[in-house]
């Protein structure tokens, strides 16, 4: 549990991730180290990272950066929020999804 908390995205990850919107196109994971299907996400993301480290997909724990709450108006989570490159949200999805599911969410960023 410590080291799942330890690799979930920290207040400086946020900030770096807050100042690529609208330079690149994303896929914010939105959720909190508590929730069971947020941990899951985490694990399909880390998963996918393995043969992309570029893939423009950032987990943001909720808990730890409030503001996103509001910012991204989260009402339930896991929430994914794909944002164009200019930052514009194109799609949402509130719930857990596949690798598959998800590469499809960061082709949709690039368009």
């Amino acid at each position: 549990f410590t080291m799942f908390l330890s690799l979930y995205a920290n207040e400086l990850d946020y900030k770096s991730v807050m100042e690529k919107i609208g330079k690149e196109g994303m896929v914010l994971e939105l959720g909190a180290s508590t929730c069971k299907a947020c941990k899951e996400m985490k694990i399909v993301i880390d998963e996918l990272k393995k043969t992309n480290t570029t893939l423009p997909v950032h987990i943001v724990d909720i808990r730890e950066n409030r503001d996103a709450i509001e910012r991204f108006k989260i009402q339930m989570i896991p929430t994914q929020v794909v944002l164009d490159k200019s930052g514009k949200e194109v799609y949402r999805h509130i719930g857990g999804l596949s690798s598959e599911e998800m590469l499809r969410l960061v082709e949709i960023s690039k368009k």
